[in-house]
Parts: C-alpha cells; structure tokens; sequence
C-alpha cells in the first residue's frame, strides 16, 4: 500500500546502510585504535596541541557545512586520540556541528540567491529538491541523523527557503547523534587499546 501523502516513509535499505555504518564505525575504531595506536596519539596530540579545543570545534563546522563530502569522525578520533575527554569531545562537537548547520543554511540562501542555485538543484539532484520541498526542516532533521553529509540537507534548505528558525531546531538532532557517535568511536577505540 502507498504510502499517505505527505508522510515520510524510511527505506529499509536506508536503515540496513545505517546500522552497517554504525558498525563499520565500531570496528575501524577498534582496529585503529589496535594497529595505529601511536600514530593516532601522536597526531592528535599535535592537531589538540596546536589547534586546541577550538580547532576542534572549527573543524567540525568546517566538515559539517562543506558543500563537499565530509564528515567529522577523524576529529572525533584525533581528539579522542590526544586525551581528550569523552565529554568535552561531545559538547565541543555537538555545538559545532549545530553551528554548522547555520553556517550551511547561509551559505545555502547566499550562494543560491547570487548563482540561481535552485534551477541546478532541481536540474543535478532532483530527488533531494523534491525531498527537501515536501519535508522542508522534517527533512533536515533525518539528515541530521543519518551516516550521510550534514550539509546537503542544510545547503538544500538554505538555497530553497526553509525557514532558518526550524532548520535550526532540526540542527539540534545532531546533539544525539553526536553523542552516539562519539561514544561508538570512543569504545572502539578502547577496545583498541586507546
């Protein structure tokens, strides 16, 4: 039976991806963490060293509002790596990656209002453009919470006018997930040995 329209459906495929992610996570966080202990420490103690907690939180609004394929795991592993507490990993991540979803609506509005970003959104992924028409900031949410770029949902809604206040409200779905994903790569990682 169809589905009513207007209601989201999930793909059980979508959540077989999901679910295999979580667990590719889990174990390339253990096995980094058995065969590349060292190294990860010695990098992210030099990245924390330099950069600090602050270069952390850039990075993740860096990565979270890229209009390129990113994602902030290795930040989570560097700074996990350098000593960083779990915690502080969380709350650092966690307002940086919603941050990033303003900074990714912005850019969104900006970029699509100077170039006509909507006619090649329609044209390039029309699925999403029509995705995010239907669900607007329900969209951005279950973006927020999948194994995919943050910024797809965020620059989509950006480029076609969803209202910024519940992009951000959706935004904050990346709290729990965050705190997911930081406490899978931390385990892995102590299952490693880190």
């Amino acid at each position: 039976m169809p589905p009513e329209p207007g209601r989201f459906v999930v793909d059980r495929m979508l959540i077989r991806k999901g679910i295999l992610g979580l667990i590719g996570i889990l174990g390339v966080a253990g096995l980094t963490g058995a065969l590349f202990k060292e190294p990860l420490q010695a990098v992210g103690a030099a990245f924390i060293g330099h950069f600090g907690l602050a270069g952390l939180f850039a990075g993740v609004i860096l990565t979270d509002a890229s209009p390129l394929p990113l994602t902030n795991e290795p930040l989570v592993f560097l700074a996990r790596g350098a000593g960083v507490g779990v915690w502080t990993i969380f709350f650092v991540v966690s307002a940086a990656s919603v941050t990033a979803g303003a900074a990714g609506y912005l850019s969104g509005r900006f970029f699509g209002g100077l170039f006509g970003l909507e006619a090649a959104l329609d044209r390039r992924q029309p699925a999403l453009a029509h995705f995010m028409r239907q669900y607007g900031a329900e969209g951005v949410a279950i973006a927020a919470l999948l194994p995919i770029p943050f910024a797809l949902s965020t620059w989509s809604a950006g480029i076609l006018r969803v209202p910024l206040h519940k992009v951000m409200l959706a935004a904050l779905v990346r709290v729990p997930k965050t705190g997911f994903y930081v406490l899978l790569i931390a385990g892995g990682l102590s299952l490693g040995g880190v």
